[in-house]
């Protein structure tokens, strides 16, 4: 299976390992392995949702990947990296529009590897099924905003915040407590177009009654956007006043500020564009 999937290069961080994925048909993807244990996957050549900070979308959509082809990304990079414990449909591509990804998590849990996902949230039909069905190890949802005109602006053609909370309030207080635990909501702070008080306080006003988690994201700069991150200071200062109105909040990981792995820097290739790259 790992013959559909070739790793053609392979950049080196300090805490993680960045791989160009090309594809039988010669586009490529990207997947990232943190921390030695932890493999990000692509799910589609390309991205629908095309929010404006993220380079996995820039250039729109090709396909969505095959279960073969999500398969074949773990065992390539297991073979050059054998100690791998978890996996996330969180790289290129929205796992909700690849109609292979519950297949593949069935996959990876027969192999001992719990799956998580990171998702725009629509459609809502298909997040509802995923909440409640599909045996995942965790769904992070990219929210980015407080309020709709923002949300319209980050995530274009996600579910608005209205109908993504609407529900989240209907399917998370009838999850068990172990799926509650699983939940959690991102954000990912820009300057100058989410940093402000009051879109974070709209942000806490929508997420608090919920009781999950919040990944507060701090930003890598890609070529394909304008996009710039808030100062160290702005961003600790958006923690504590979203800790302040009783959200739980992480703050980005090591591995994840790595510019290798940061949220949104992954990138797909078409077919042309990826002949290149070995």
């Amino acid at each position: 299976m790992a013959a559909l999937v070739q790793l053609v290069h392979e950049e080196a961080g300090r805490f993680n390992r960045r791989f160009v994925v090309r594809l039988v048909d010669g586009a490529s993807v990207e997947a990232v392995l943190y921390r030695g244990d932890t493999l990000c996957i692509s799910s589609q050549v390309g991205c629908a949702v095309g929010c404006p900070f993220c380079a996995s979308g820039a250039n729109g959509l090709v396909r969505p990947l095959r279960l073969e082809e999500l398969c074949a990304q773990v065992e390539a990079v297991r073979a050059v990296a054998p100690g791998l414990r978890r996996l996330t449909l969180s790289g290129v591509g929205e796992p909700l529009h690849c109609p292979a990804a519950p297949d593949f998590v069935l996959w990876a849990r027969e192999l001992g590897l719990p799956t998580s996902l990171t998702t725009s949230g629509g459609p809502i039909e298909k997040l509802a099924h995923w909440m409640r069905e599909v045996p995942h190890n965790g769904i992070t949802l990219s929210v980015h905003a407080g309020t709709e005109v923002t949300r319209a602006k980050m995530v274009p053609k996600g579910p608005s915040l209205e109908r993504l909370f609407g529900a989240l309030e209907a399917i998370v207080p009838s999850l068990s407590r172990n799926r509650r635990k699983k939940v959690a909501l991102a954000y990912l702070l820009l300057a100058g177009e989410n940093d402000a008080d009051d879109e974070l306080d709209a942000f806490a006003a929508r997420a608090r009654g919920l009781g999950v988690f919040v990944h507060l994201y701090a930003y890598n700069p890609v070529p394909t956007s304008d996009a710039k991150p808030v100062t160290r200071e702005r961003y600790e200062a958006a923690y504590a006043r979203l800790t302040s109105q009783g959200l739980r909040v992480r703050m980005s990981s090591k591995a994840r500020i790595e510019a290798n792995g940061g949220c949104g820097t992954l990138i797909a290739r078409r077919g042309l564009a990826a002949r290149g790259l070995g």
